[in-house]
């Protein structure tokens, strides 16, 4: 599998994941013609993909779902109460909302591709990661050949995220501020507190933590959704590597997604 990060932070998210025979998104929060620019430099058009899934509704997620569905058939899978929550808050219509589709189930197939969800601590009403794993032969082997996990927005890393986190190939992990640059900038208190709480994002530090934490460690690491104004690639690749250094895990690759730049890694 590949993993194409289209965009990442608070103008917009967007996540690609891909095989020779299958292609899903992970949130649309950019715009129809940025995803098709994006796409097209995989040499991929919209019609390629095979469904969508949504983490939660904040508009940095999905910023260009709304023209996404006028124009394309594209499947939209989404928890159910975010998707009654995405239908008021972008006055979505009956058409608009044909091809959405509840996850009721925690896992679902798309080709050879599985995708389960867990449960995360954001303040959204039912917000959720994914993990992709690829099937070795096919969905009645029921035995997988690499994992992909995406586990952005997150407050703290609870139990049931540190668990989902685990045996991954490549992870997608937010790193969203350094605390210093956050508690010193020029963010009114009410925001620094949404976004220090258990609600929230996570810092730098805490994903590091998450890391080192984990039994079975990732090949590959991409940083994502960092704050422009509170953090950096550097800042937060430094954290990193310095929790890396202390725990003699020297073996990881690291990779800071870009708000504005495609970012492809392949397994």
């Amino acid at each position: 599998m590949n993993i194409s990060v289209l965009a990442s932070g608070s103008r917009g998210n967007c996540t690609l994941i891909h095989d020779d025979n299958n292609a899903v998104l992970i949130d649309m929060g950019i715009s129809t013609r940025k995803l098709k620019q994006a796409l097209a430099q995989l040499h991929l058009n919209i019609e390629d993909l095979d469904a969508i899934f949504i983490t939660h509704e904040h508009i940095d997620h999905i910023r260009g779902l709304k023209t996404l569905t006028k124009n394309y058939n594209v499947p939209i899978y989404s928890k159910t109460a975010t998707l009654k929550q995405i239908a008021i808050t972008q006055k979505f219509t009956d058409i608009n909302l044909k091809n959405c589709q509840a996850l009721t189930t925690n896992n679902i197939d798309i080709g050879n591709l599985a995708i389960k969800i867990f449960n995360i601590s954001h303040d959204a009403i039912d917000p959720v990661g994914y993990t992709i794993s690829k099937y070795k032969d096919n969905a009645k082997t029921k035995k997988f050949t690499e994992k992909i996990t995406l586990a952005t927005d997150l407050g703290f890393v609870s139990e049931t995220v540190q668990s989902a986190l685990e045996d991954s190939d490549i992870l997608v992990l937010e790193a969203n501020h350094d605390l210093k640059l956050l508690q010193n900038g020029q963010y009114p208190w009410s925001l620094k507190k949404r976004i220090l709480s258990t609600k929230g994002h996570l810092s730098n530090v805490d994903a590091g933590f998450a890391i080192n934490r984990l039994q079975a460690k990732p090949q590959q690491i991409i940083l994502a959704h960092l704050s422009e104004q509170n953090n950096s690639p550097d800042i937060a690749l430094n954290t990193i590597k310095q929790i890396f250094q202390e725990n003699n895990l020297m073996d990881i690759s690291l990779h800071v997604a870009s708000p504005d730049r495609v970012l492809n890694i392949k397994n």
